[in-house]
């Protein structure tokens, strides 16, 4: 197989799509050649020889249609490929399709995220399967959805046990947007420092939009307003290959996103081996082989109290107690969302050709 991965960042060192070179070495394992076409690119130098990589850049609408026309044109016409798999985008499926069509190349998406709209509905329409990570992230009913789980890489986020020395510290790691609910996560911050817990919050991830820029003015005037200065660092994008240790030196994991599908930065906790508390609706699946456990690191959406009981209840665990959960939590990502197996699960899916 020769595939066509169509992306928006090529760059190991980007903060939310660094694991897209990984992606891309992975594939490659199992493909004779991987070309990807992106908007832009940075550090490549993890890509294996037998991936490539078209950068159409962001100027220019016109231009950029064009740079696209044309290599899609060079990939299928003039050097064989002979599958289309678009990353995360629809309207990367849709611009595909017509030179798919005419060169006779199955096309793929993936996509996980709650939101539907009809450019989704348009791509999933032209598309031979759309691969998601969750039931939950992909909320249309089509006999084409393939739930695959996430590609979570192992080698990247290690397990490191807390260090007796190191002050609690709870961390989330995501966009500073309403939707990953910072302020419940303040509120919650708030109650147990003033039940007399010794605790810091991090927060990983900035801002992409002008709109999430004024949020984030909000979140830092609620820090103030609650007396949280000396306790809160709103650390801003942190690129990829920095991110494990972020994780490594918290005690514990908060996930308050409001999204709905399954966040891979909840795997990415549990990889590094660490609890995580979220009140997504997409995670208690993922942790059923934990029984009645799993309650213990739910909360409800927006329910600051309950989250700082939650939080209470793994402090008072203990760092054995956390540890010999955090194994546990790292078990099931390797079982069921490591990257390899995702890897060669999407090129067993894209060869069966109907």
């Amino acid at each position: 197989m020769k595939l066509l991965f169509l992306t928006q960042t090529v760059d190991a060192g980007d903060a939310v799509l660094g694991f897209v070179p990984r992606w891309l070495a992975g594939l490659a394992r199992h493909c004779e050649e991987v070309r990807a076409i992106t908007l832009e690119a940075g550090d490549l130098s993890t890509l294996p020889e037998n991936v490539s990589v078209r950068v159409v850049g962001r100027r220019g609408r016109v231009l950029r249609w064009l740079r696209y026309k044309r290599f899609l044109a060079e990939a299928l016409r003039e050097d064989g490929f002979d599958r289309i798999l678009a990353h995360m985008v629809p309207r990367y499926a849709l611009l595909a399709r017509g030179p798919a069509e005419r060169a006779g190349v199955p096309l793929y998406l993936w996509y996980t995220h709650a939101g539907v709209d009809r450019r989704l509905e348009q791509a999933v329409a032209c598309v031979e399967k759309v691969f998601s990570a969750s039931l939950e992230s992909l909320r249309l009913d089509t006999p084409k959805r393939v739930v695959t789980g996430h590609g979570i890489d192992l080698e990247h986020f290690t397990e490191r046990e807390e260090q007796a020395s190191t002050s609690l510290r709870i961390l989330s790691v995501g966009r500073l947007t309403a939707a990953k609910d910072p302020l419940t996560v303040l509120q919650a911050l708030s109650l147990l420092v003033g039940r007399g817990r010794d605790l810091s919050l991090e927060w990983v991830g900035g801002g992409m939009t002008a709109a999430d820029v004024e949020y984030g003015k909000q979140v830092s005037a609620r820090v103030r307003e609650l007396g949280l200065e000396s306790r809160v660092h709103l650390a801003g994008a942190v690129p990829y290959r920095d991110v494990p240790r972020r994780y490594q030196q918290a005690t514990l994991v908060v996930n308050a996103s409001h999204t709905g599908s399954l966040d891979k930065t909840v795997l990415e906790a549990m990889a590094s081996g660490r609890a995580v508390l979220s009140c997504n609706e997409a995670v208690p699946p993922v942790l059923s082989r934990l029984g009645d456990e799993r309650k213990t690191l739910r909360f409800s959406p927006g329910d600051a109290a309950e989250l700082a009981t939650r939080i209470e209840g793994l402090l008072d665990r203990g760092p054995l107690g956390r540890a010999q959960l955090g194994r546990r939590l790292r078990e099931i990502v390797r079982d069921e969302h490591e990257v390899e197996a995702l890897m060669a699960r999407l090129v067993r899916e894209m060869e069966q050709v109907p």
